[in-house]
């Protein structure tokens, strides 16, 4: 599973390229976390007023020493004419020994509904299931998160249940609903 840190797209069309994150998008990416508060914010915690570049900076850190270590594989979503980051997609919270790990993935506000959710997730999904040889993944979503929802559904993935206090958001624990996804949950889509 050695998967070296590269800036190799993993997806690209005429319209957006999927590729690892690059520390030297800091700015961009705290431009696009600020444009996104309202949509974001509601359902993650990190996505906040204060949202700063130097929080950019970090987590781009953070990302690359985590994929060093193959504990999360992070990508950005890049619109292809204009260089913006319109979004992110991670595979995180790996467990090597039972071959699972979580799908993550958001949009900018002014880029939502349009697809591009969908096809970020289905690249991740095809990196996750192909190259890291995973054989589970799980969407987990604060209930009411009808956003993520619906792309965990578009995905083909299967709702199994809503577990209490899985999630914790601005320090208060909260429900969440739980999708999986399997290879043969995409061989068969």
């Amino acid at each position: 599973m050695g998967i070296p840190m590269q800036r190799k797209a993993i997806y690209r069309d005429d319209e957006f390229e999927i590729r690892p994150l690059d520390v030297s998008e800091a700015p961009a990416l705290c431009e696009a976390v600020q444009s996104s508060l309202n949509e974001i914010g509601r359902w993650e915690t990190w996505c906040t007023e204060s949202f700063s570049l130097e929080d950019a900076s970090n987590f781009l850190q953070f990302a690359e020493t985590d994929w060093a270590a193959k504990n999360s594989f992070n990508f950005n979503i890049i619109a292809i004419k204009t260089g913006l980051i319109v979004g992110a997609v991670a595979i995180n919270c790996i467990n090597h020994r039972n071959q699972m790990a979580n799908v993550g993935y958001w949009v900018r506000t002014d880029h939502t509904r349009r697809g591009i959710a969908v096809l970020a997730a289905k690249t991740i999904v095809r990196f996750a299931f192909d190259r890291l040889g995973l054989t589970r993944l799980e969407i987990v979503m604060q209930e009411g998160n009808l956003g993520s929802q619906r792309v965990a559904e578009k995905l083909g993935a299967q709702f199994e249940t809503l577990a209490r206090h899985r999630l914790v958001y601005r320090g208060e624990p909260r429900a969440a609903k739980i999708f999986s996804l399997i290879p043969e949950d995409i061989i068969s889509a």
